[in-house]
């Protein structure tokens, strides 16, 4: 609540501040305690990020546990019960530099064609392509679409929609047309 973080983003540190403290056990010798903790060095997690890294961890995967561990830290220190400077002095592995690679305009227009869609049911195929289109020709996020209401786009003629995205930020985006005829046509068949 802090920091305003997502819950996912939340449930990742969870999960990795466990693996560290499982790896503390073991490293350790027996669970770890607070004092264990407050004397960590940068080598022991170097240690568990290695260990992380021989059990399959990808770059991102070891970035964000050592955010996590970070984080952990902080709070601790702001507490008076650790010194977060070994987290903080160790760098995170190098990420590479890829780029998610988009659908092509005729592989959209594919993925958000009704005829293209295995849906027993037609309302649910004007759904997928009605939330298809907005991600694509709006640019949301699928929590974004996922989260809109129908008093969202309440009428074809909306050409701007306002979402509160990642971080509790409000912006504008377009609403395109082809959009707006796939929200209706939802709305149309949906039950």
């Amino acid at each position: 609540l802090e920091r305003r973080l997502s819950p996912e983003t939340v449930e990742a540190y969870e999960r990795d501040t466990r693996q560290f403290l499982h790896f503390l056990t073991g490293h350790c010798g027996g669970p770890p305690g607070i004092s264990e903790i407050a004397d960590l060095r940068p080598a022991d997690l170097r240690g568990f990020l290695a260990a992380r890294r021989n059990a399959g961890g990808g770059a991102r995967t070891l970035g964000r546990g050592l955010a996590g561990i970070r984080s952990l830290l902080r709070f601790l220190e702001k507490r008076g019960l650790a010194n977060a400077a070994g987290a903080a002095a160790l760098r995170a592995p190098r990420q590479p530099k890829s780029l998610p690679k988009p659908l092509t305009a005729s592989d959209a227009k594919q993925v958000v064609a009704v005829e293209g869609q295995l849906a027993e049911e037609p309302w649910i195929a004007a759904r997928n392509a009605a939330v298809l289109t907005l991600l694509y020709g709006s640019g949301l996020r699928i929590s974004e679409a996922l989260g809109l209401s129908g008093a969202d786009l309440a009428t074809e003629t909306d050409t701007v929609l306002r979402i509160t995205g990642k971080g509790g930020k409000t912006r504008l985006v377009p609403v395109l047309p082809v959009a707006s005829r796939a929200v209706a046509e939802y709305r149309r068949l949906c039950p």
